[in-house]
């Protein structure tokens, strides 16, 4: 399948953003924080602080997690310049939708995962913590606004495609 146009959803902007900031990029970061908080020792502060090869693993996998985001966007022909995605207009089933309907929230897994160099079980709480919080305040609310919007096309789509992986 390709890009399809549909009817608008509703029109009604989109909640879940706090300052301007979408509520998936606060549930993101927070996970990733937290996960540092956890890790959080004396030993784990000087191995940050000296800049070995496991600040090159989370700087590196910050930057793989942007570059994807730009080849997603892309493919969803958004703008790059935009701070907030609104109301979508397309329903997009191709490509890495194909795989997995939030293929953004799961090039997040990327900046978790590498917080097991400091870390496996502050990686693994931060990933708990980023699944439940994104799955009970943002794609379900996501969902809706899809299904409101692109109906029995959206929920075919839901029944072939996984909300993750």
């Amino acid at each position: 399948m390709t890009v399809e146009a549909q009817k608008q959803p509703p029109a009604r902007e989109l909640e879940g953003t706090f300052l301007g900031i979408d509520g998936s990029s606060w549930v993101a970061w927070a996970s990733y924080y937290a996960g540092f908080v956890i890790a959080g020792s004396p030993q784990t502060n000087a191995r940050i602080l000296g800049l070995g090869w496991e600040v090159a693993i989370l700087v590196g996998a910050i930057a793989a997690f942007f570059v994807a985001i730009l080849f997603i966007q892309r493919h969803m022909k958004f703008s790059l310049l935009a701070n907030t995605y609104g109301l979508p207009n397309h329903l997009v089933t191709d490509g890495v939708f194909a795989y997995s309907r939030n293929p953004i929230y799961v090039a997040f897994f990327l900046p978790l995962a590498s917080l097991a160099v400091l870390s496996p079980l502050a990686s693994l709480a931060a990933f708990g913590f980023y699944i439940f919080a994104m799955n009970q305040f943002v794609i379900r609310r996501e969902e809706r606004v899809l299904e409101e919007g692109f109906g029995d096309q959206y929920r075919a789509y839901k029944t072939r495609t996984r909300r993750w992986l």
